[in-house]
């Protein structure tokens, strides 16, 4: 059994309005210590940005059928019906742990209901599995993204360090080939023009997706937390040979 254990979940859903929702759902271990914690997070033109946080054990996602997947906690639901098919990867393997992603819907009908956003939308769901203790993860950049049109959707992971990923996922065919810019995406099939960047969360993972595990987070050695996270809604344009579509797109930039 690995001494660090890391199981994060996250589920989006954004509209073309503007309406996001997006939601993490946690369990972590290490030496001895058991954590759970979830954070909400909603965003409305009107209301800007709201987030809910606890440690507390929450009902983790599950199938409902083969392309049907349910969260329900803490007075949210949210149903993702896939359109899709499931991707799986290890994206690092090395003598300190792996990192296994599961991204379980790239592309789904979202359908959020709760007392401070309901909305219906495209969505995003993965797993990761992470047992590399944190503060050895050999990252200097991470980008990480998907966007979803009426025809299409890309996911993208990338990052550059002690080892390198770059990766993207076009309707389903993996590639390599792929440049991220400030405003736009370029692969050999697709162009991705970005438009202007809605914040969502900004500032060291400490206070983001960590912000659950204040306790252990004050135990762990400090280089852990000292990334600094962007996360943006975004309303873009996917070209491709056969037309341009409107795109809804989520993506961040991360930095050690």
């Amino acid at each position: 059994m690995p001494n660090f254990s890391l199981r994060k979940w996250y589920l989006d859903a954004a509209d073309d309005r503007g309406d996001v929702y997006i939601g993490y759902c946690v369990h972590l271990k290490w030496r001895g210590i058991e954590l759970n914690g979830f954070q909400h997070l909603w965003r409305t033109p009107q209301k800007g940005i709201e987030t809910q946080t606890q440690i507390t054990k929450q009902p983790t996602p599950e199938y409902k059928g083969e392309n049907q997947l349910i969260w329900q906690p803490n007075g949210v639901q949210g149903i993702w019906e896939s359109v899709c098919k499931s991707i799986i990867e290890t994206l690092l393997d090395t003598e300190d742990g792996k990192i296994v992603w599961q991204c379980t819907q790239p592309k789904a009908r979202a359908s959020i209901n709760s007392s401070k956003l309901s909305f219906s939308g495209w969505g995003y769901t993965e797993c990761i599995d992470i047992t590399i203790p944190v503060w050895k993860l050999p990252f200097r950049t991470l980008y990480w993204g998907r966007c979803h049109t009426t025809n299409h959707y890309l996911v993208w992971i990338k990052w550059d360090g002690k080892t390198k990923q770059n990766l993207i996922w076009f309707d389903g065919k993996c590639s390599q080939d792929f440049v991220i810019e400030d405003n736009m995406i370029t692969g050999s099939d697709f162009l991705l023009k970005l438009g202007e960047n809605v914040p969502l969360r900004q500032g060291k993972i400490a206070s983001t997706i960590f912000r659950p595990f204040k306790k252990i987070v004050r135990i762990l050695p400090k280089t852990t937390f000292l990334a600094d996270e962007r996360k943006w809604y975004n309303k873009g344009i996917l070209e491709t040979d056969s037309k341009s579509e409107s795109a809804t797109v989520i993506y961040e930039k991360i930095l050690w």
